[in-house]
């Protein structure tokens, strides 16, 4: 019976110390938009160094009148996607500070990302140009492997590049693999190949020289 208690307590504890994998929503998130910290890492998947990269170039787009944010979640409420959180964190960001506004948002547990610009950043920065960085650019090189670092800073790279007034650069692309290289060392199934064509052309030989020699001999 003791031991039942003790048991049941001991799993209780590890209830209460396992740390939940916790849905955030809008409503978690600061209520008004970072400045000087523009990197929002809830998930919390950059190192010091890496959010700071990734906050001066963010802050490099104010020089073009924009304010931009990155924000990074666990996973979002069921029933919600990336897109509809980051949607509703401009609004409520918007209202704070009526700017042109660009607000970037990762879902680590599926690698989701959308980026979504206010209505008065809709003429330099197209939906269509947001929904391709936020998908090709950051999402792509994620499942391919790249770190939120790289893939963060690709996608605000391209940005600047259009908002500087330059050509869309699009996705990074990607470099296919170079043929291999022909080795002069045959391969174990060519020395094997190799071996059983020397060995047909033997028997072959042997099958008509007997036939031959035997008719000489016994025709003496």
């Amino acid at each position: 019976m003791m031991m039942g208690w003790l048991w049941g307590l001991f799993l209780l504890g590890l209830v209460v110390l396992a740390p939940p994998s916790i849905a955030l929503t809008v409503a978690d998130l600061p209520a008004a938009p970072p400045v000087q910290e523009r990197v929002v890492d809830q998930a919390e998947v950059f190192s010091r160094a890496a959010a700071g990269e990734l906050n001066r170039h963010l802050s490099e787009l104010t020089s073009y009148g924009v304010e931009a944010n990155l924000v990074t979640l666990g996973r979002v409420d069921y029933g919600s996607t990336p897109a509809a959180v980051a949607t509703d964190l401009l609004e409520r960001w918007q209202q704070q500070d009526p700017q042109e506004r660009l607000v970037m948002l990762v879902e680590t547990r599926t690698g989701q990302v959308a980026a979504v610009g206010s209505l008065a950043l809709a003429q330099r920065l197209p939906p269509n140009l947001l929904k391709s960085t936020a998908e090709d650019t950051m999402a792509g090189q994620l499942r391919r492997g790249d770190g939120y670092r790289l893939t963060m800073l690709q996608g605000i790279q391209r940005l600047n590049t259009v908002l500087a007034g330059e050509n869309d650069p699009g996705p990074p692309i990607r470099k296919a693999a170079l043929p291999a290289v022909r080795s002069n060392v045959p391969s174990r199934e060519e020395t094997a190949a190799s071996n059983a064509l020397t060995w047909v052309a033997v028997l072959l030989g042997l099958g008509t020289v007997i036939p031959m020699l035997t008719w000489w001999v016994f025709s003496r």
